[in-house]
């Protein structure tokens, strides 16, 4: 059937829509179903329900994949991957907090659980990043070895992106804020400006090393180090999300002065965020370990 000849409620674009949510799905998943899949969307050209049903029920093949599609190494190599991505929306999310509540000097007088908070969040993102760095950079060395031994200027790229997509990015912002600041600062649409080009960016350095590591393949003992380490991370970085959330409900209820804390939508969507992120990052790093383990035993 043509796009033309397709009824209302199969719009010319629903088949590409379809084939954009099948690409949601894990790796593993793809290779396994995923032929099946587009056939099936090719013969029964799919409307936007069909659409809305596949995107949808790729969080839980995510989140809950079958074992039967990953060996235990594959399975610590997305279980990282997945991770990362998820540690880096939490780092950015973070970042944000602390410009919009730290940086401005909002310590609400008599209530120190605020102040509490912001000890707690500072300790364990400290923590997160020095437990990301101890286990990501052994397996970041291992694949950039094999890449340049291999001569793959893509996996090269690849591995490059965190280190060097960040740089970038505050080198442009600095100029950006020169540029653009007044004296009251920074308007706010240049800061949400700003704020949704670093989370382009943060996805860019994550998705290189996650992309490398699919193509490149590493194994060894440093995959089960990099799976324990990730695991830390992800805790301290959930727990350093929960302490901004507190921290956040603080203000909300004792700093309403503040033009920022009068609304509670923003509140809400941030909620929303770290927990899924949370989520994510430590159901994935579980999965991590229980791999590491099996295949330590094995």
């Amino acid at each position: 059937m043509s796009a033309r000849q397709l009824p209302p409620d199969r719009p010319p674009h629903a088949s590409r829509l379809a084939r954009a949510a099948l690409a949601l799905y894990p790796a593993a998943w793809r290779a396994r179903y995923g032929e099946e899949v587009r056939a099936l969307l090719d013969d029964s050209g799919p409307d936007l329900r069909t659409v809305a049903s596949l995107a949808g029920q790729a969080i839980p093949a995510r989140l809950w994949p079958g074992r039967h599609l990953y060996d235990r190494p594959a399975r610590i190599r997305a279980s990282l991957a997945t991770v990362l991505v998820a540690w880096t929306a939490l780092a950015g999310l973070g970042l944000v907090f602390a410009q919009l509540t730290q940086a401005q000097g909002l310590r609400p007088a008599g209530h120190p659980v605020v102040v509490w908070s912001y000890w707690v969040f500072d300790a364990a993102l400290l923590v997160s990043g020095l437990a990301a760095a101890a286990g990501g950079l052994p397996v970041w060395l291992l694949m950039l070895r094999k890449a340049r031994r291999e001569q793959s200027a893509r996996d090269i790229c690849y591995l490059l992106a965190p280190v060097v997509v960040p740089p970038a990015y505050l080198a442009a912002v600095i100029v950006l804020a020169r540029l653009v600041r007044t004296a009251d600062g920074i308007s706010p649409g240049w800061f949400l400006a700003v704020v949704a080009a670093g989370f382009a960016a943060a996805g860019v350095s994550a998705a290189g090393p996650g992309l490398a590591l699919r193509r490149l393949r590493p194994r060894g003992p440093v995959m089960g180090l990099a799976a324990r380490a990730t695991a830390v991370a992800a805790a301290a970085m959930a727990l350093a999300g929960a302490a901004s959330i507190v921290a956040a409900v603080g203000l909300y209820r004792w700093a309403p002065s503040y033009a920022g804390y009068r609304e509670g939508w923003p509140l809400g969507i941030y909620l929303s965020a770290v927990a899924l992120a949370a989520a994510v990052a430590t159901v994935s790093a579980a999965r991590g370990i229980r791999a590491s383990r099996s295949a330590a035993a094995a």
